[in-house]
């Protein structure tokens, strides 16, 4: 009987804390043939005049249907972070309204009661993608989540929902990164089952390999929207509503979708200026009804995504911390154009995201997660020269 309560009291609590829900659809397939491609070029080479094979995963894995929200991202930082210290620095001032309305969707009030010092800056973000992220507070993230647990149901053939509760724990698990300025940076993943962030591979396969033959005579569309064609730009109202799910596909790029909170329901856009000049704004994730091969939503447009997957810095581009070890981003921004959505835009900056500048507005993060012991550390760190690590 004090065994039933014990768990009955366990339920309980664990009821009490804030959690959030996922839904993740499972992409199958494994053994698929990785693709040729020259970088930020869109058409299909040989294999000997590619740059770089990608696409290629030998086990099953789950990936998000769409990217981390700005009401999952509040939660978990009341979750780990309730006294708002910001010791990790998981907030920053730019993700404020007071430092830029149109795009700051968090706020960090200290004088709020433990545990809701971080505030969503009004209701029109709560299903939008989380933006102003780097690798760290992404990998942070999943940390939490793995060292958490987790309920996990079918809801349809290849979608299974999950409800996460988090634990404060989110320096080590998948990544260690108790120190981020050494071997933090050089953080692989240190288990092979549960939550993740997805690999380059990973990742592309999810958004652009079909089982069956495409037109363009391999197994990968060219968009992330099982199309070889440039999709529509997406079309908003005030509230930044998606208008045109006709048009279909459709993605949130190309600097269309403008506007702001202070334009909702009936103003004007031009009501939030934005001190960095971008027009276009984020949507509500999944809103393009755009699905991949396999049933994700905003692979291409809305945010670009890091992975965890490690290379070099890219010759030439700024790095004004010197940092040795890059991480792969893909997908493309609501700013840009088309040339970001290619299978091809294997994009890269320092974990810290200062290659992205201000454009880091436009960078979030997908969950993955391995249902096994199948998937090994992802990035080669053989022929990259790396910091020592503190022991």
């Amino acid at each position: 009987m004090s065994f039933l309560i014990a768990l009955l009291s366990l339920a309980l609590a664990q009821a009490s804390l804030a959690h959030i829900e996922l839904d993740l659809v499972t992409v199958g397939d494994p053994g698929n043939q990785a693709l040729p491609i020259i970088n930020f070029n869109p058409t299909f080479p040989t294999a000997e005049n590619a740059t770089e094979f990608v696409g290629a995963v030998s086990y099953e894995y789950e990936i998000g249907r769409v990217e981390i929200t700005v009401n999952q991202w509040v939660a978990f930082l009341n979750t780990v972070d309730p006294t708002a210290a910001n010791a990790r620095f998981l907030w920053e001032p730019a993700m404020s309204p007071e430092v830029d309305e149109k795009y700051g969707s968090v706020r960090r009030v200290v004088t709020a009661p433990v545990g809701s010092r971080y505030q969503m800056a009004a209701p029109e973000f709560s299903q939008r993608p989380m933006g102003w992220i780097e690798f760290f507070r992404a990998a942070r993230f999943i940390n939490s989540l793995n060292n958490g647990t987790h309920e996990r149901t079918v809801i349809a053939g290849d979608i299974a929902h999950y409800r996460c509760w988090f634990s404060q724990n989110t320096e080590i698990g998948v990544y260690d990164l108790r120190n981020q300025s050494t071997f933090g940076i050089a953080a692989v993943r240190t288990v092979h089952t549960g939550f993740v962030l997805p690999s380059q591979d990973e990742w592309i396969k999810a958004a652009h390999y079909s089982h069956e033959p495409t037109p363009n005579g391999s197994h990968y569309w060219r968009y992330p929207t099982k199309s070889d064609q440039a999709p529509t730009p997406a079309l908003v109202n005030a509230c930044g509503e998606v208008t045109n799910v006709a048009s279909a596909p459709i993605v949130n790029y190309n600097n269309v979708a403008e506007w702001c909170p202070d334009s909702c329901p009936g103003g004007d856009a031009s009501a939030c200026p934005e001190p960095f000049g971008f027009i276009g704004n984020l949507t509500r994730v999944g809103a393009c009804q755009s699905p991949s091969p396999w049933n994700t939503l905003d692979q291409g447009g809305n945010l670009v995504e890091w992975t965890d997957t490690i290379v070099a810095p890219v010759a030439g581009a700024p790095n004004p911390l010197n940092v040795p070890i890059w991480r792969q981003l893909h997908g493309g921004i609501s700013v840009a154009a088309e040339w970001q959505l290619w299978m091809s835009a294997t994009g890269a900056s320092d974990p810290f995201g200062q290659y992205l500048g201000n454009t880091r507005a436009f960078a979030g993060f997908r969950v993955g997660f391995l249902p096994g012991e199948t998937a090994g550390c992802v990035g080669d760190l053989s022929n990259i020269a790396l910091p020592r690590s503190r022991t």
